[in-house]
């Protein structure tokens, strides 16, 4: 399939430049995505967090209060993400697959940058999978520390299997040792060279905390050891069955149940182990930023920050993401423009997909006419959006496709969720309709309610308009 580019109307970047002409006008990026990180963050409204780092950027960036991935995964969402086209689009839909096996002519952001002049590098996670990761037509330069072992997240001999150990972990050890603060260091590192370059650059960091297993310096627990984290473990009234899981990603660690209910002490501890990895990834994204100030590169970087998806946190007695429920769909983003200083909040929903036309249009790029997003900076005033995610059933499907029974599609407004699932015949097999207009999680499935058919029927026209599109695409 050939792609085409849609012409912005901005002047080509000028590739050589003299020895004195070190920062070009163009705008660089800093674009940095956390792996399974909710929006537990201070400027977000969340009580408990202690994130001053991302506030602080809050204070001086766009924040959108309701940003919602396209499947709460890390090989499908960060696919969707990085090329602006849904799991549908891509191919992609499950951990296994190499997005160009599916699409080896699909554009990358990170490539549209290189191929408009830009230095593109790429330090830790951010596409999910080797070859995804070493996409040559995407970075500049060989990507650094992609790739990762769970001996290289855990800090104790007695953790170091090579596979899951204990699900947390927290030390008092020197702090260089952590994954995370080596990627931080290396970004670091990039960011000094990038700066001594005539080039712009679009500099990608993937920090892996708060993906489990919660391994942190001891310290960012020590900020919870006093906060009540009660989680609210009440299952979905009239949800179906394969809507769920049982929290398997969890269960596979050593000191997990691996059937029946997971105490409610237990769930707590959890829960302050993950906010405890968003406080060490806060941490680390703070010296990030510094650096960026001190080598001057700040007032002249747009800069993204971004989650991979949500995750439950034992709401609805579930742990993990891999659901279709606003505890997984919903994630942070912030983006912050070269030069912006206000701060900004959108509580309009909005799509991942739609950061890559929008880092296209800040900066003078160039981007695929076919995108599926949209400009973010081209919101219209009192017009109705939506995010559409999607996921697979059963959760075996999650490795491997062919054992896909289900695929639910679920459409997000600024009140309500809806959900379609399909069998692998594309009969309807169930719905669900939920009420979120006082925020918080899905409780009750109104689904087939009289009272709220046009609700349902409304956005169920709007779901199929999405999977038509989807299907002739294909």
């Amino acid at each position: 399939m050939k792609i085409k580019f849609a012409v912005l109307g901005i002047a080509p970047l000028i590739l050589g430049c003299g020895p004195d002409e070190h920062h070009p006008a163009h705008k660089n990026v800093l674009f940095i995505m956390v792996d399974d990180m909710k929006p537990d963050i201070g400027c977000f409204g969340d009580k408990h967090a202690h994130t001053p780092y991302m506030d602080a950027l809050g204070e001086e960036s766009t924040i959108y209060s309701k940003a919602y991935c396209q499947q709460a995964l890390s090989g499908p969402t960060r696919a969707s993400l990085l090329t602006g086209l849904r799991p549908d689009e891509t191919g992609v839909t499950e951990l296994n697959t190499w997005m160009r096996k599916k699409n080896h002519d699909i554009i990358t952001l990170p490539q549209a940058f290189r191929e408009a002049g830009y230095e593109t590098r790429t330090v830790g996670k951010i596409f999910h999978g080797e070859k995804n990761s070493l996409d040559s037509l995407s970075w500049s330069a060989a990507p650094s520390l992609y790739s990762y072992t769970k001996n290289d997240e855990y800090m104790l001999a007695c953790n170091k299997t090579g596979k899951k150990a204990a699900a947390c972990e927290f030390t008092d050890g020197p702090e260089e040792r952590y994954l995370d603060v080596r990627i931080r260091n290396k970004a670091l590192e990039e960011l000094k060279d990038l700066a001594s370059g005539c080039k712009p650059f679009f500099l990608a960091v993937g920090f892996l905390k708060p993906h489990l297993p919660f391994c942190a310096p001891k310290r960012f627990l020590d900020l919870y050891e006093t906060v009540d984290m009660q989680a609210d473990c009440g299952r979905i009234t009239g949800a179906p069955d394969f809507a769920y899981h049982d929290s398997d990603e969890l269960r596979g660690y050593t000191d997990i149940p691996q059937l029946g209910k997971i105490s409610v002490e237990q769930n707590e501890y959890l829960k302050k182990a993950y906010y405890a990895c968003i406080s060490f990834t806060d941490d680390n994204i703070g010296m990030l930023i510094s650096g960026l100030k001190e080598l001057g590169l700040y007032e002249n970087t747009v800069i993204v920050l971004a989650g991979d998806h949500g995750y439950h946190t034992g709401e609805q007695g579930l742990w993990c993401k891999s659901t279709n429920y606003e505890a997984a769909c919903r994630a942070p983003l912030i983006i912050k423009d070269a030069g912006q200083k206000q701060k900004k909040e959108v509580g309009t929903p909005v799509e991942f997909i739609d950061i890559f036309p929008t880092l296209g249009e800040m900066c003078g790029v160039s981007v695929p006419a076919n995108l599926s997003g949209k400009d973010l900076n081209s919101l219209e005033e009192g017009k109705e959006y939506y995010a559409i995610s999607q996921f697979p059933r059963p959760y075996g499907a999650l490795h491997k496709a062919k054992l896909r029974t289900h695929m639910g599609y679920t459409i997000r407004d600024s009140r309500w969720r809806y959900v379609e699932w399909y069998d692998n015949d594309g009969n309807l097999a169930a719905t669900e309709l939920y009420d979120l207009k006082d925020g918080g999680v899905e409780k009750e499935n109104i689904s087939g309610n009289v009272k709220y058919e046009a609700v349902q029927t409304r956005l169920s026209r709007k779901l199929k308009s999405y999977s038509n599109h989807s299907n002739n695409e294909n």
